[in-house]
């Protein structure tokens, strides 16, 4: 006769290999996400990554030649926008199954269907289960640095205020 936690453990050891062999598929899924929009007049065309990098930017039309900087740079962006919000939701598509993914908030209002926007984390909600076991977690604050010691050594404040300046004597090292 097995012992029951043997068993119980030998279930928990199985089903986490299945969910570790589903992710993985899914990270390779979420790899090959790419994202590709049109602006509505036409003038551009963005295509982004699965992590809302722009990979392409075509102008299908010579419209572009036409536009003020302003209106183009607005088409640009707009147009980027809807294909990072269009990889998004694909991106959330493949890891929906898995449960809910934290500080991804549902936008109807996204032009891809189950598409959602990244708002701030909810520390305590994503932590609520362990607290309710009693289990110790992270502080909702981060600490603050009481001393800057550390960063005084990794930060010479000549080097900051070159840069500031626009004069490039810490970028020669």
């Amino acid at each position: 006769m097995s012992n029951p936690m043997e068993e119980r453990l030998a279930e928990a050891l199985a089903e986490f290999e299945e969910t570790r062999a589903k992710l993985g598929e899914a990270a390779a899924t979420a790899a090959r996400i790419s994202a590709t929009v049109m602006a509505k007049d036409r003038s551009v065309e963005a295509t982004v990554g699965a992590q809302g990098e722009l990979t392409h930017l075509r102008f299908p039309t010579v419209r572009y030649r036409t536009m003020a900087p302003a209106q183009l740079a607005s088409v640009l962006m707009s147009t980027i926008a809807a294909a990072r919000a269009r990889a998004a939701g694909e991106l959330a598509e493949v890891y929906r199954p898995f449960g809910p993914i934290p500080g991804l908030k549902p936008d109807s209002a996204q032009e891809a269907p189950g598409a959602g926007t990244f708002g701030e984390v909810d520390w305590g909600e994503l932590f609520a289960p362990l607290i309710e076991e009693g289990l110790p977690v992270p502080p909702e604050q981060p600490p603050t640095r009481s001393s800057g010691a550390l960063l005084d050594e990794l930060v010479d404040e000549d080097d900051e205020g070159a840069y500031e300046a626009g004069n490039d004597k810490g970028a020669q090292r």
